[in-house]
């Protein structure tokens, strides 16, 4: 049962794994990534191939606390608990959220129909997906015990929260099919079909609970209104060990091995209001996934209590601490009447994402053609100069207790007719001076296009609370 605590400890500690807010690639011209983001995107081309395994490449990282950086926190430790004690010192709040999202696209197609007016898309793409929220009650006691204010004298009837502990984590491969319709020439629509195949999973439930020392005559541990619980999926067998000696073994999950499968959906729509204006909107990620394979649920549900010295750990050696007190319980029997071990199956959520956008287009030049050509126009409409515009997006994100945000003011401009650039600025939890640019370049039927975030902590990223990177190549034909 030790490996098994141990196990927990580790992925509870430094497991939460977001965000994915791409607010450069999101309403990006003549991008096939951008019906990712939003299915009923304008299509101005006649089919897309993704280069395999590198048309989409992301990865994003992100702390709330701009002091949390890799040079705060990472370097220079030697283990869980001088990491935990680097960001520990930092003082977060409860308000205080961790994500890192890494996405890659396997293989990406896009057709015309038969009917110009029909676009379909499919393809699959693997991702690890997760959040964390800090929990300063439990944080105060995995460093201090019971002597908070360490003048040796551990404190009686203090109260510690577990409500704030909630990570959500996951790896998992999506298989997608998407159609986009042009309704009119105001009006396209679109929606995606998702197919989740899980391959790593851990989850906290909504915890609820209370702890605190008392002393009468003896010290009492009291655990009140506890109503805890953690599922795991591929990570822990029952017996404690680790559920996989392979990374080949997840590698199977991504493609239907493992048992664990779930279904979803993305909404989306674009709308011209005006010859210069244009509204989208897109709602994804809405579905779930069903973890049955290599499933193992912890829960504690009941009062309890538990008589023994106050909680001291030792400095520099925490994890250890509480490594061999859990053991200690566990062999002892002093939890067999109030922890749960569980084999079932258990539903996740995937975290909804809803963007929205306003865009002004401004026409300049004279008879130089865009990079692309708009078939759901008249040739000759498709002839008129370069264009820029301005405009605006939103963002939210809905996790189990917080909301993350964003709003993006941006500026894209086609500099050719292989040549287009976006810049952004952008508010959000993360950063109120988010400075990001994305380019794209189209070399007869080659594109390439890449995207960065944060722009002005790039020169010293170890010492960036956050940061997002995006790269890809397709073949793009008209």
């Amino acid at each position: 049962m030790r490996k098994e605590f141990q196990y927990l400890l580790f992925f509870l500690s430094v497991g939460f794994c977001s965000a994915q807010n791409m607010e450069i690639l999101y309403d990006f011209d003549e991008l096939p990534q951008t019906l990712m983001l939003n299915p009923g995107s304008e299509i101005s081309y006649d089919s897309h191939w993704g280069i395999p395994l590198l048309s989409n490449l992301h990865i994003e990282f992100g702390a709330s606390n701009q002091n949390v950086t890799y040079n705060n926190i990472v370097n220079g430790s030697n283990g869980i608990s001088d990491i935990l004690r680097n960001i520990y010192d930092e003082q977060p709040s409860s308000d205080d959220i961790y994500t890192i999202t890494q996405q890659l696209e396997v293989f990406s197609v896009g057709l015309r129909l038969k009917n110009p007016d029909h676009y379909l898309s499919f393809g699959m793409y693997q991702k690890m997906d997760g959040f964390a929220r800090y929990p300063p009650d439990l944080m105060d006691l995995f460093f201090n015990g019971n002597d908070q204010n360490g003048d040796g004298i551990p404190e009686t009837n203090q109260d510690f929260k577990v409500s704030d502990l909630n990570v959500v984590g996951e790896l998992l491969s999506v298989w997608h099919l998407g159609l986009s319709k042009t309704v009119n020439e105001n009006l396209t629509l679109g929606a995606r079909l998702k197919i989740y195949s899980g391959g790593l999973s851990l989850q906290t439930k909504s915890n609820e609970g209370v702890y605190f020392l008392e002393n009468s005559v003896r010290f009492i541990h009291q655990f009140q209104s506890m109503n805890l619980g953690i599922n795991s999926s591929g990570l822990i067998n029952n017996d404690g060990s680790r559920a996989f000696d392979d990374p080949l073994d997840v590698f199977s999950n991504l493609f239907f091995g493992g048992g664990n499968y779930g279904l979803g959906m993305d909404l989306g729509f674009t709308y011209r209001p005006g010859n210069s204006i244009v509204l989208t909107g897109s709602i994804v990620d809405l579905g779930f996934v069903n973890y049955s394979g290599t499933v193992t649920t912890y829960e504690i549900k009941e009062d309890f209590q538990i008589v023994d010295d106050p909680f001291s750990p030792t400095p520099g050696a925490e994890s250890t601490y509480w490594s061999d007190l859990w053991t200690g319980y566990y062999d002892a029997g002093l939890l067999d009447n109030v922890l749960d071990t569980i084999s079932s199956s258990y539903m996740q959520l995937r975290p909804v994402n809803v963007h929205a956008s306003f865009k002004k287009i401004l026409q300049r030049g004279g008879n130089s053609r865009p990079a692309f050509r708009n078939v759901s126009c008249p040739d000759n409409e498709s002839r008129g100069g370069l264009e820029s515009s301005y405009g605006a997006q939103l963002y939210a994100e809905f996790r189990p207790t917080s909301t993350l945000w964003a709003i993006t003011g941006f500026y894209s401009r086609e500099f050719s007719k292989a040549i287009h650039a976006k810049f952004t600025y952008t508010v959000d939890r993360f950063s109120y001076y988010n400075i990001g640019i994305g380019l794209s370049a189209s070399i007869n039927r080659f594109n390439l296009f890449i995207a960065a975030d944060n722009l002005l902590a790039l020169p010293t990223v170890r010492d960036s609370n956050y940061q997002s990177f995006q790269l890809g190549m397709n073949v793009i034909i008209n």
